[in-house]
């Protein structure tokens, strides 16, 4: 049953042989709702179209998922459709039934599975929404800022960034960013301090001119058996999966590019998922220069654009999709061939709701459409690994770089036997300038890596030893001297640094820890002459940023390119011949099972960074655990050495691969609510299940224990496979949370992170 008559009024049927539409709404309650179709849409209905419908106090846009001649409910009690939204089904029936699966897997509602395959302006009934863009006012300055800094830190946030930028920027984005809502800029708009406009469709800075990359005449040995294995499936119409691994530098793109040429070639389409779209224009410059127009989704284009592309698609006109994780759902008709290009990235996982997988959904999404499934990497996920070695999945391997070229050469360094300076710790070891300064000789160029942005991560008092906290999370201050603010990243709420210890009021803070930030400014203190860029996510605010830059970098006119992880993949460049890895420990110790695969796949994947052209590359890895496995074996390129080891580790714990997680999170702003929510839930499923079919971690605080102001408890479901029990237990999870709206539960299916 269905009972949407708790929302409204009664209506009385127009006559005996209603028609009945079964509506999913993208609303997270887990059920779809009965609708009395009206004589004037009974022709035309069918599923797949979006229709208007009265919810409550409120008129909703949904998607028809069924259409019945009969209804549980009394005929006077349902409401009819209000309006139907389009002349054709806009989702077809694979495309249905996916999200139908989706839905059930990870625990959400029908309609947001739907929610995650229409764009936005089809979640609407009012359609597409014009692009407001925000900027300040010339003449705003200084002055303007010292006028809210203290009052309005939001506002002054926003102002700040804005002059940093100095160029008109979309708001929405710049909002997500800052973690603002739209008030602290109407408040400065009413101020007359910035200018906020409507405009059209602004070009996608990934359509640019497309770069030429020449199509070699000849391949590699192991890349024409490759493209001979997948080709043959593509055109025989027959789902597979294939695992191509290969070493950075080893011509998977290239494979990519041929194994597309023979879907199209048979008339049928692709779909090309890469980990953050913005992060790689190469890319998408390399599929439009072997293809001519493609079609390119990701999430900082218009509503406008995003529709009309995602149309396009629909109706055949672009063939090839090159997008993030969105675009694993893209209407393409007669799919041949998926690919998912570093496919152990956890940002092919979605944070929100529904919490997808896009690298499974693209396994899964293959197998209906009786399409090639291409999974590559340097460093799989063991997921994936072990699918290949226990035959899931077909595994092809590239094991040399193109042209012959030689894999760099790495050198551990052990930060704990450098001298420290009056200053502290040191940030590049002798071995690391001594390379750096011999670059900068020849005229080559170098790129260091640390995952952590900011000058200082931590504030710390040495009286008592405490740090400098968020007031509303469970995570330590960082130091941005550019701003000198003290910012939470998670929540990104700012202060002035105190002068005084918070706890014990000791002055003398002391800034510990190293971030981009500072190594940029010690950079440049120590090679003067040398050009130094940096790319984080306080300097790469907009698309057109990352562009710029690595165009720059491109051309030779930075000799050192400073960042974070959006450095470590998709760069090609042939001059880059030193890597230095600043600090590899950042991620080794992190609460989570997959802190020594990350660090492995991470330090492998900068590591390819360099020595992609004719002359050899050397990297530097700073470390102070230099006999880590994940750190030796990165170092040797042994991942078969590392996942034969890691998998041992993950069966005798029993930890995905050779187990199955779901992970719940409840969130209150009371933490005696939030614990005792998570314990009476966890009791639920003890009671229900066996320990034997599904084993209870917890509950206990989550690794961030407060965010946001809202107070954090997690618990583990860990089962040997996806059986009974687990599935039991993820019904009750659900019910449990419609059952207790209070407080704010999370349950992800398959989770990639434990914070």
């Amino acid at each position: 049953m269905r009972p949407n008559s708790l929302f409204g009024e009664e209506a009385e049927p127009e006559r005996e042989d209603l028609l009945y539409a079964q509506v999913a709404l993208r609303k997270p309650l887990r059920r779809e709702f009965t609708y009395a179709v009206p004589a004037e849409f009974r022709e035309c209905l069918s599923e797949g179209m979006r229709v208007a419908v009265p919810f409550g106090s409120r008129r909703e846009v949904g998607v028809v998922v069924g259409i019945d001649e009969e209804c549980e409910l009394e005929p006077k009690k349902v409401r009819k459709l209000a309006a139907v939204l389009d002349e054709e089904p806009i989702i077809d029936k694979s495309l249905l039934e996916l999200t139908r699966w989706i839905a059930g897997y990870y625990a959400c509602a029908w309609g947001e599975a739907l929610g995650a395959v229409l764009p936005a302006s089809l979640k609407r009934e009012k359609g597409v929404r014009k692009r407001l863009v925000i900027e300040a006012r010339e003449g705003i300055g200084e002055s303007e800022l010292g006028e809210v800094i203290d009052r309005f830190p939001k506002q002054h946030r926003l102002l700040r960034t804005l002059l940093e930028i100095g160029e008109p920027v979309e708001l929405r984005e710049i909002s997500r960013q800052l973690n603002l809502s739209d008030a602290p800029a109407r408040s400065l708009e009413r101020r007359d301090w910035v200018r906020i406009d409507k405009v059209e469709c602004a070009p996608d800075p990934l359509l640019g001119p497309a770069k030429k990359r020449e199509r070699p005449s000849q391949l590699s040995g192991g890349q024409e058996s490759a493209v001979e294995a997948m080709g043959a499936e593509v055109e025989a119409r027959t789902w597979s999966t294939f695992l191509l691994q290969g070493v950075t530098g080893s011509g998977k793109t290239e494979v990519y590019l041929r194994v597309i040429e023979r879907a199209l070639a048979c008339g049928r389409g692709a779909i090309v998922l890469v980990p953050e779209i913005a992060l790689t224009p190469q890319t998408v410059s390399w599929f439009r220069s072997r293809f001519g127009e493609v079609a390119v989704m990701h999430s900082r284009v218009s509503d406008a654009q995003r529709l009309q592309t995602w149309q396009r698609v629909r109706r055949g006109e672009l063939r090839v999709v090159v997008g993030a994780r969105s675009a694993v759902f893209a209407p393409m008709p007669d799919l041949g061939v998926i690919v998912v290009d570093e496919e152990h990235e956890p940002s092919f996982k979605q944070a929100s709701t529904p919490r997808y997988s896009a690298r499974d959904i693209a396994v899964v999404r293959a197998k209906e459409a009786g399409a090639v499934c291409v999974l590559g990497s340097a460093t799989p996920s063991l997921e994936t690994w072990n699918n290949a070695a226990e035959g899931r999945y077909r595994r092809l391997m590239l094991t040399e770089r193109v042209g012959g070229g030689r894999l760099p050469r790495v050198e551990i360094v052990d930060m704990c036997q450098e001298k420290a300076t009056k200053e502290g710790p040191k940030l590049f070891s002798h071995r690391l300038e001594q390379l750096m300064r011999d670059r900068l000789e020849k005229k080559e160029q170098t790129i260091l890596f640390l995952n952590r942005r900011g000058f200082a991560p931590v504030l710390w008092c040495p009286g008592c030893r405490e740090t400098v906290s968020c007031s509303q999370c469970d995570v330590a201050l960082t130091f941005h001297r550019g701003i000198g603010r003290a910012v939470c990243h998670s929540c990104c709420e700012e202060q002035v640094p105190p002068k005084e210890c918070p706890s014990c009021t000791r002055p003398g803070l002391r800034y510990l820890g190293l971030g981009s930030e500072r190594i940029e400014e010690s950079l440049g203190q120590l090679l003067p002459e040398a050009r130094i860029s940096r790319m984080d996510s306080d300097t790469m605010r907009r698309p057109e940023d990352y562009e710029r830059v690595l165009d720059a970098f491109g051309d030779g006119e930075i000799d050192v390119l400073v960042g974070t992880q959006m450095i470590a993949k998709g760069l090609d460049f042939p001059n880059v011949t030193l890597v230095g890895i600043v600090s590899a420990d950042s991620a080794l110790h992190l609460p989570d099972f997959r802190a020594a695969e990350r660090t492995f796949q991470l330090l492998a994947q900068v590591a390819g960074r360099a020595g992609r052209g004719d002359t050899a590359g050397e990297i530097v890895v700073q470390t102070q655990t230099p006999d880590h496995p994940a750190i030796q074996l990165a170092a040797e390129h042994d991942f078969e050495g590392f996942a034969a080891q890691e998998i041992l580790l993950r069966e005798e714990l029993g930890y995905p691969p050779h187990g199955r997680l779901i992970r719940a999170v409840f969130e209150d702003e009371s933490e005696a609510a939030c614990c005792g929510a998570a314990r009476d839930c966890a009791a639920t499923i003890r009671a229900n299940t066996s320990p034997t079919d599904v084993l209870v971690l917890g509950p206990a605080p989550a690794a961030i224990s407060r965010l946001r102001g809202r107070y954090r408890q997690h618990f583990l479901l860990k089962a040997p496979e996806l059986n009974a029990g687990l599935s039991t237990a993820r019904s009750i999870l659900t019910r449990f949370a419609a059952d207790n709206p209070r407080s704010r539960i999370t349950v992800d299916v398959d989770p990639v992170s434990m914070l």
